[in-house]
């Protein structure tokens, strides 16, 4: 594992743009990424350094002496080892194929055992239903994941995993809701764990609360990178009977329960998986997901 930053600035406000930065600190094309964005009236500036990088201190030096206050997120690399032995991995959506799929496109659920206050714990009972005006950002990819992290594959994949006996793992159906209502059913199949794992160990880093609910204190997770990685920590005794496919207690997001489920906003968990699951994603060439390794305290027991 490599510790990482990520910087941001606008190149816009340095004279001379962002090769004056770019330039004197020695990052190339190799950790920079630069893009105007017209509709920002910014140059967005992306550098990634591992935090031993000589060239990280010069960078944050120059940025200093132009009076730039940059976004910096920290984060951890890992290799491909690393991330075969792992115990379990987070299964992250990078947004590279994102829907906009939930309640108010007609997905329902059960709430009768759910938080009275903010719904979260409801039972998905419902394929999922997305706006098909998207159809077409979906060319090209094998899976994706709405904004409330469905995760969604392809008949392929899907078929796959059932070959390779993951458990815990089934599967719902994918619809696509066209401008004249109209539900199309999609090749595709949404990812679904049977297993909510017990909370994260407070060892956990990296993630902040903001406006949980009052009466679960379930939700309202968010992860925040500018002072330290995420890295979700678990208690060896609460992994002993996971499956290879599985869901966090925790949500992410806010949630807000309305008495028309349509107009509801409701929190959404990470997908905790095997190696053995990730594997099929890499052999299928998808880059739709990040992952990262939890880590195991051996010493709760």
């Amino acid at each position: 594992m490599t510790p990482e930053i990520r910087i941001r600035f606008d190149g816009s406000n340095i004279p001379g743009g962002a090769e004056t930065i770019l330039g004197r600190s020695g990052c190339g094309p190799d950790v920079a990424t630069v893009e105007d964005v017209p509709v920002l009236r910014q140059v967005v500036v992306w550098v990634t350094l591992a935090k031993s990088d000589p060239r990280l201190p010069v960078l944050l030096d120059l940025l200093k002496q132009y009076g730039e206050d940059p976004l910096c997120l920290h984060d951890d690399r890992y290799t491909e080892e690393e991330l075969d032995t792992a115990r379990l991995l987070v299964m992250h959506p990078n947004r590279q194929c994102e829907l906009d799929g939930g309640v108010v496109w007609g997905m329902t659920y059960d709430l009768s055992a759910a938080c009275p206050a903010c719904g979260t714990g409801g039972q998905q009972t419902s394929a999922v239903f997305f706006d098909g005006a998207q159809l077409a950002d979906m060319e090209g990819y094998r899976a994706g994941a709405t904004y409330f992290y469905h995760i969604l594959v392809d008949e392929g994949i899907a078929a796959e995993l059932l070959t390779i006996g993951a458990t815990g793992l089934f599967f719902r159906n994918v619809y696509a809701v066209m401008p004249d209502k109209r539900q199309v059913k999609l090749r595709w199949r949404q990812m679904c764990a049977a297993r909510t794992l017990p909370p994260m160990s407070p060892r956990t880093t990296g993630l902040i609360r903001d406006q949980p609910c009052e009466v679960c204190h379930r939700n309202g997770y968010f992860q925040h990178a500018q002072h330290e990685p995420t890295r979700i920590v678990y208690r060896a005794s609460d992994l002993r009977d996971a499956d290879d496919v599985n869901m966090c207690w925790e949500n992410l997001g806010y949630a807000a329960l309305k008495p028309d489920l349509r107009d509801s906003v409701l929190s959404y968990p990470w997908m905790l998986v095997t190696p053995k699951v990730r594997r099929v994603f890499r052999d299928a060439g998808v880059t739709s997901f990040n992952w990262f390794p939890i880590r195991v305290d051996e010493s709760a027991e």
